[in-house]
């Protein structure tokens, strides 16, 4: 029998080699609001990457949905579970603070984002970033990212100042994810208690 073929078959049962139960850790929620890029039709752009990166890793649990106004935004913010502690991912064009889901043709203001924002329930997200340009105003860095932050009771708030290549974006924003948020989601919220001996 093969090696892989054993770890491959007791991982899928959820037992190890020797039959014991192995204990999973609870995925990291992660929810993706893309919006159209340069498509007029629902083509996900960012979701594969972040696919990717949930395949490797495992603790990742992802959901991905389209959006196109700021409607959309607080319907979608508001079916975040209570307590949930994810990471909101919105991706789309960008430009001076505020989002432009579709090509340039709609647009989230500023202010509308906030209030959509707002509609999330308490605890439901932990980490908040833009993957689009231009929605952290360059001169004004910290009040935007406390309002923010105090419109979604996200713990980090992060985003773009400048305009920038897509595909480098990208990739910095799954190295945000892989590197940032999973490590402190499983160790913050998945940690095994510690027994401590009794003298």
């Amino acid at each position: 029998m093969n090696y892989t073929f054993c770890i491959d078959f007791y991982m899928r049962n959820n037992m190890n080699r020797v039959g014991m139960p192995v204990r999973r850790r609870r995925a990291a929620p992660c929810y993706i609001f893309e919006g159209l890029w340069w498509q007029t039709r629902e083509v996900p752009q960012v979701l594969p990457f972040l696919q990717a990166l949930a395949a490797f890793d495992g603790g990742l649990s992802l959901s991905h949905r389209t959006f196109r106004t700021g409607d959309d935004l607080r319907y979608w913010f508001s079916r975040i579970p209570k307590g949930d502690r994810s990471l909101v991912y919105i991706a789309c064009h960008g430009r001076d603070g505020n989002l432009k889901p579709v090509d340039g043709r709609s647009q989230v203001k500023w202010e509308e984002l906030i209030d959509a924002l707002r509609a999330a329930k308490p605890g439901a997200i932990e980490f908040l970033h833009f993957g689009a340009c231009e929605m952290v105003e360059e001169g004004n860095r910290r009040s935007r990212l406390e309002t923010l932050a105090e419109a979604s009771g996200a713990r980090w708030v992060s985003g773009y100042t400048k305009s920038m290549d897509w595909l480098s974006s990208m990739l910095l924003d799954v190295a945000f994810v892989a590197d940032l948020y999973l490590p402190f989601y499983h160790d913050t919220y998945c940690r095994r208690p510690q027994l401590q001996k009794r003298a």
